[in-house]
């Protein structure tokens, strides 16, 4: 039962990551097109395109305008599942040494605080997978530290 549990807890945790991920590269993804410019001081080489150090600054102005306070607490959520997984110690095999209730606790709380905050906002497809990762790391918290 507890390897099912935790089964279901890493695919919900991937599961959350990847809607995440996919949130943030939707409305911060770069622009693929530059303008040809001839090499000055202060650009640098990247693959086959030069970038100014202006451009790169450019690009970043425009990306941090298409970025919502929501995306960022999304991307919060999904940070602070993954730490309390791993201040349970799990995987096992991997986060044993990390193993920290009180630090797990705080990152579930965390999560459920920014959770309540955002839900009016959030879109169901969003909030979903956060509250079903939410409730699983209570009830693993309960059984840890029961």
């Amino acid at each position: 039962m507890a390897k099912k549990d935790k089964e279901i807890s890493e695919a919900e945790q991937a599961e959350v990551e990847e809607k995440a991920q996919e949130s943030s590269e939707e409305k911060v993804a770069p622009e693929k097109q530059q303008d040809d410019k001839k090499e000055a001081p202060g650009e640098k080489e990247t693959g086959e395109e030069k970038i100014s150090e202006e451009e790169i600054r450019r690009r970043l102005e425009e990306q941090l305008e298409k970025i919502t306070v929501l995306d960022v607490a999304m991307e919060m959520m999904v940070t602070l599942s993954s730490i309390a997984y791993q201040k349970f110690g799990l995987p096992k095999e991997v986060n044993a040494k990390y193993r920290d209730l009180d630090q797990a606790r705080l990152a579930i709380d965390c999560l459920s605080a920014l959770l309540d905050i955002c839900e009016p906002t959030a879109s169901t497809e969003q909030s979903k997978p956060l509250k079903g990762t939410l409730a699983n790391l209570k009830l693993l918290y309960t059984k840890e530290a029961g």
